[in-house]
């Protein structure tokens, strides 16, 4: 038997549209959340994605990845602090350069005396020039270059050997440079380490501990003239 229906007016009517509402909002309901709940699992995979993406770059470019470990990485530099020592031609420095890193034969830069190239686009570079400047004085000069290009370059001290150096670093747009500026005599001393900048944290400690092998030289007199 079928339920007659509402006509207008039927003191019935108000009771029924509300059950009719009730069951098209249950209806509804699970429907929406079902919706919502897609939308968030989809945003949540497409960010899943994108983080695995990028911890494999990461893993990808570590130098203790294994797939990827090269020759002159963290390790291999650590490995080979008691190799052969490199000679600075005129004397005026000497050191133990970065395991299997590159010398050019010209480097690249034409103001620095050695360039030393390594893996992940890292190189230190080497300048080293006669000065009678004291450590005041390049201290001075180093924050009017800051000034000058204002920029922040984390000026801070360390020691290279017994010598007090100017520690510097900078971000670049894909790498951070590490500085180092001291005086020894009549010397004047610049070494840069460049490394790309997610490796930044990994290698200043190799590149400060490889920097225990610099030595200083002198500059050689020139003998007094015959009277």
């Amino acid at each position: 038997m079928k339920t007659p229906p509402l006509r207008a007016g039927d003191p019935a009517e108000p009771a029924a549209r509300r059950r009719l509402a009730d069951k098209a909002r249950r209806v509804r309901g699970p429907s929406r959340w079902r919706i919502v709940l897609l939308v968030f699992a989809g945003v949540a995979l497409v960010a899943l994605m994108a983080d695995l993406r990028n911890f494999a770059r990461r893993a990808a470019a570590r130098p203790g990845s294994v797939a990827r470990a090269r020759p002159g990485h963290a390790a291999d530099v650590l490995a080979g602090l008691d190799d052969p020592r490199y000679e600075d031609p005129r004397g005026y420095f000497s050191l133990v350069p970065p395991r299997h890193w590159i010398r050019p034969a010209a480097p690249p830069a034409g103001f620095y005396d050695v360039v030393f190239q390594g893996p992940y686009g890292m190189d230190l570079a080497i300048q080293v020039v006669a000065t009678n400047q004291t450590f005041n004085q390049l201290v001075d000069k180093l924050r009017q270059v800051e000034r000058n290009l204002a920029a922040d370059t984390h000026m801070d001290f360390a020691y290279v050997g017994p010598h007090r150096a100017v520690k510097r670093s900078v971000q670049l747009f894909r790498s951070r440079v590490l500085m180092l500026d001291f005086l020894t005599g009549d010397l004047a001393h610049h070494v840069q380490f460049s490394t790309p900048s997610e490796l930044y944290d990994e290698y200043e400690p190799v590149f400060l501990r490889l920097m225990e092998t610099y030595a200083p030289g002198t500059i050689l007199r020139a003998p007094p003239a015959a009277p």
